[in-house]
């Protein structure tokens, strides 16, 4: 079985693009090789059992707070 491709076009800014050729450059790798790898390693991470739990908790919205104002969110934060 083949693997369709589709390509992917992004706006970076050009101070961000010249870091990221230089950092895959350092590595020995093309901006494209680069990308591909991190994105990949991205996608396949999976959550821990910890994250899983707070993200089932979170969509059935079991522990959330309210805030009327974005003060009080911060309070509770402590920032």
């Amino acid at each position: 079985m083949t693997t369709k491709n589709s390509r992917l076009a992004i706006e970076w800014p050009a101070r961000k693009h010249k870091q990221l050729k230089r950092i895959a450059s350092d590595m020995g790798m093309t901006m494209k090789d680069y990308v591909i790898m991190t994105l990949e390693s991205s996608i396949d991470r999976k959550p821990n059992e910890v994250t899983e739990k707070a993200i089932r908790q979170a969509q059935s919205g079991k522990g959330l707070k309210k805030f009327s104002k974005i003060e009080d969110l911060f309070d509770d934060l402590g920032i």
